[in-house]
């Protein structure tokens, strides 16, 4: 199934201009030195450790898929550029006319990093318990499922229902293979913390809120990957820590660096600045069970009373730009650009709360996590519009765990969150955000049931026309909803040492290490 997005095919063509500063001197240096020496470990400094290394993890994000994508494969993955599914375990594929029915062969002579090789039972057993695993946020991915019957060469694959997005969930980070007799040997909770897959790398040591370190799978089945033979994922829990070590040479990669500190970051001779396409963009959420956004008034106030373009100017400046739709524009066709960024308008949200009976500034608390400079400039940018707006806000940074547990029981009022695609089609965000039994419809509590149904009808259509209609009208009816308000998107921008190579980004944050090396004297 294969989906080509023009803008995003632009935004690939624009990416790298300007930023890869350093990168043909680079490679004139290795060329004349001969064979330049690759360094034994590569270091990415990052925010937050990890909670769980399992990909149907109770709490899986970001900080959990970065590394399980060095560990585990699946069946497909998406391509670099993000536009098709390719083949990954599975050498190819067929689908059956009445789309029910999915049979991939497999690439032969598959082993686990622990030399025991894959098998049948092996991918029977993932695939339903990544369908059947109640604690897993992501089980929803796998829910079409109906039955998994695999040998050692072939795994077919038969669903409920027809499910358009199905070869597309198939990519997600969650459908991968694992060891039963790793997990039968450990159990459930020893199983979360020690993984086992097929990837390029495997697990060596965890030290919890110090750092993750990898080491190079000896078994796995690309002869001279990974290139670097160990992989380390320090916790350097401020950004401008982060950037320090990065300049003093103690980390080699940085993702995710505030864009102040791009401009800063190109001026430093050591240091490459690359900024990818991305799917990204950030959300302000509101918990609709609490007042005051219980009051869809209120909800609409707000959105009036927010300055999308001051936010991404300031934030994210010419690396983004506001946004009015849930999907991505990187999406293409099921990107509903229809929609259009609300006006910053504080008089009209002013007028709004008295209709609402709010005669006085409404009191809330934006909750973020601390420690990111991205989250702590939004925050102070809504406040002080706001605040303007016949708002009260008060802002409250919490560590990753607490802020986590917080929207998780929907104990907050709002929270600043952010969204990269999984798969090549938009129902994985639709489905985060309309039903309420994944994830509380995003945190809000909103139960909206014609529209969790409309999601569902969306992805058991196989008209394809009819789908990208049936996802316009979704996105509009959240920003009517006025619980889940997109803010800005934004490039994925990355520092790393200018003998850094190979690092490359997808737009669906897929971030493969097995190519990077750092080339040191």
């Amino acid at each position: 199934m294969k989906k080509t997005s023009l803008v995003l095919v632009l935004l690939l063509s624009l990416a790298t201009v300007g930023f890869a500063q350093g990168a043909s001197e680079k490679k004139a240096t290795s060329a004349a030195s001969g064979s330049p020496k690759i360094s034994d470990i590569l270091v990415v400094g990052r925010l937050n450790d990890a909670a769980y290394l399992d990909p149907n993890a109770p709490s899986v994000g970001g900080a959990e898929v970065n590394v399980t994508q060095q560990i585990y494969e699946g069946l497909v993955t998406v391509s670099d550029d993000g536009t098709s599914i390719i083949p990954c375990l599975a050498s190819d594929w067929t689908i059956s006319d009445d789309g029910l029915t999915y049979t991939f062969n497999l690439v032969p002579g598959v082993k686990f990093s622990d030399g025991t090789p894959v098998t049948g039972a092996d991918w029977e057993w993932s695939l339903l318990r990544a369908r059947d695993l109640e604690t897993s946020a992501y089980r929803f991915i796998a829910e079409a499922i109906d039955t998994v019957k695999a040998t050692d060469s072939q795994v077919v694959i038969t669903l409920k229902y027809p499910w358009a997005p199905f070869l597309a969930d198939l990519a997600c980070f969650n459908m991968v293979v694992g060891s039963k007799a790793h997990y039968d040997a450990l159990g459930e909770d020893a199983y979360l913390n020690n993984p086992l897959g097929t990837g390029p790398y495997m697990l060596k040591e965890w030290k919890k809120e110090n750092y993750i370190l990898l080491e190079a799978n000896p078994y796995y089945r690309q002869a001279g990957y990974p290139k670097t033979k160990q992989l380390k994922f320090q916790i350097i829990s401020d950004d401008n820590t982060r950037m320090m070590q990065l300049q003093a040479g103690q980390v080699d990669v940085c993702g995710d660096v505030p864009f102040t500190l791009v401009q800063p970051m190109k001026n430093e001779k050591n240091i490459t600045i690359q900024v990818f396409p991305s799917t990204q963009i950030r959300y302000l959420i509101l918990n609709t069970t609490k007042a005051p956004f219980d009051d869809i008034r209120v909800r609409q106030a707000l959105v009036h009373g927010i300055d999308k373009q001051e936010i991404s100017d300031l934030v994210a400046g010419e690396f983004g730009a506001p946004v009015a739709a849930l999907v991505s524009e990187a999406e293409g066709k099921w990107f509903n650009g229809d929609l259009k960024v609300a006006a910053y308008e504080p008089e009209v949200s002013k007028k709004l709360l008295a209709d609402a009976g709010y005669t006085s500034p409404v009191p809330f608390t934006i909750s973020i996590r601390s420690g990111s400079a991205i989250y702590e400039q939004i925050a102070t940018l809504l406040k002080s519009q706001l605040d303007k707006a016949g708002f009260d806000v008060t802002i409250e940074e919490l560590e990753r765990a607490s802020i986590s547990a917080k929207y998780s029981s929907l104990s907050h009022q709002a929270t600043i969150l952010q969204w990269v695609d999984d798969i090549t089609d938009p129902s994985g965000l639709t489905g985060w955000t309309v039903d309420y039994d994944q994830s509380n419809a995003w945190y809000t509590g909103l139960k909206d049931e014609e529209l969790d149904a409309l999601n569902v009808a969306a992805s058991r259509e196989l008209d394809e026309t009819k789908r990208i209609a049936m996802y316009h009208e979704i996105q509009q009816r959240v920003a009517d909803n006025a619980n889940v308000i997109p803010l800005f998107r934004n490039g994925f921008a990355y520092a790393y040492d200018k003998n850094v190579e190979g690092l490359y980004i997808s737009p669906f944050s897929v971030v493969s290490y097995k190519n990077v090396v750092k080339y040191v004297k």
